[in-house]
């Protein structure tokens, strides 16, 4: 039974991670993890099968109580940023499944992504529950819950090579079950190479495309194009096969890197409606609460303890996701354009990022 479990979460695993894209939701609800007591930590995260899987598994051997909140099935920065996981989800979790009568304690750990959509205040004025947000990634969790204190490593969001590869698998493989399941009736001898482009080309946009300069689209399409027109050629292909040796690789340049940066977390992403609005910080208004230097995935601030201050000291790594805004109590922090024109912070605590990044969703 254990060996199948074992393969059956392999199976999830793979499937999850090929089309990540798509909501894969688990039951929302209050899990033991290990043998808690009264004492032992609340942690609560949204309802992405994945995410809760993986977390079970970075806290095994720990004793803790996971509150898992709905959030449409979707990971919990883009449930935040989208508001599928707001302050309402939050309190309603806390409220409805009985974790007020399993501990003593008031206090709740959120994953820090969590901080553009959950307001902490908020939640501790309508449940009295105090919110802390943890780190960005899970695998700091136990180290974060020895010690009680994240580190700036843990503050910030990294794109290393093994997430680099999940987001090139997340994009290849439903381009892959469209497009291979066309060619499979059209031309199936075309699926074995189409495959192999489809692959590589996710897997050089992923790894590659950030690092090639201004001219990275027309340099890549190129690239691939001479790439897969050489290989047509060796392999003996027709004309009708150079013909789409050309177009597929331009084809898939074009839709791999239409929203690159949307799917990264190196900035905001491109169809994003504050791409030309900038992070602002009112020194008057800051009282030095910290919540803004807590919860940037991209540790843009920087703490001035003699003045009980924080100063946006590297304002040119922001990716505009808001926390930052929504977190303040002080209201110190919003977005501003090169007129002075001004984006309020309860217009971000408001209103959420549909899919074209338009702030036209009113979290509930």
């Amino acid at each position: 039974m254990r060996g199948g479990g074992r393969i059956l979460d392999l199976i999830k695993e793979v499937l999850q991670t090929s089309f990540r894209l798509f909501p894969w939701p688990t039951e929302p609800g209050l899990r033991r993890i290990g043998r808690p007591d009264r004492s032992s930590p609340v942690l609560l995260t949204g309802n992405y099968d994945l995410s809760v899987r993986r977390l079970l598994r970075v806290l095994e051997g720990h004793d803790a109580w996971l509150l898992v909140a709905p959030s449409g099935g979707i990971n919990v920065w883009c449930a935040a940023a989208g508001g599928q996981l707001t302050t309402h989800q939050v309190v309603t979790a806390l409220k409805t499944s009985g974790v007020a009568d399993q501990v003593d304690h008031r206090r709740v750990i959120l994953p820090q992504l969590a901080a553009t959509g959950v307001l902490a205040l908020d939640v501790f004025r309508r449940t009295r529950w105090s919110l802390r947000f943890g780190p960005v990634h899970m695998r700091d969790l136990p180290a974060y819950l020895a010690s009680q204190e994240k580190t700036d490593a843990m503050r910030r969001v990294l794109f290393p090579l093994v997430d680099r590869l999940q987001m090139a698998v997340m994009w290849a493989a439903p381009i892959m079950l469209v497009l291979g399941g066309a060619a499979l009736w059209l031309k199936p001898d075309w699926v074995l190479p189409l495959g192999l482009l489809i692959a590589s080309m996710s897997v050089a946009v992923f790894t590659l495309y950030d690092r090639l300069g201004t001219a990275r689209r027309g340099g890549l399409a190129t690239a691939s194009v001479a790439a897969s027109v050489a290989a047509t050629v060796l392999a003996g292909g027709s004309g009708l096969a150079i013909g789409a040796a050309v177009l597929a690789p331009t084809l898939l340049t074009a839709l791999l890197t239409f929203d690159y940066t949307g799917s990264t977390p190196l900035e905001g992403g491109s169809h994003f409606e504050e791409r030309k609005w900038s992070i602002t910080l009112d020194t008057e208004r800051c009282e030095g609460v910290y919540r803004c230097w807590e919860v940037c995935p991209e540790a843009c601030f920087e703490k001035r303890e003699e003045v009980r201050k924080v100063e946006l000291a590297h304002d040119e790594r922001c990716i505009r996701c808001g926390a930052c805004v929504v977190q303040c109590p002080e209201d110190a922090l919003f977005f501003q354009d090169e007129s002075g024109a001004r984006i309020e912070p309860d217009v971000i605590r408001r209103y959420k990022l549909n899919l074209l990044g338009q702030r036209s969703i009113e979290a509930g």
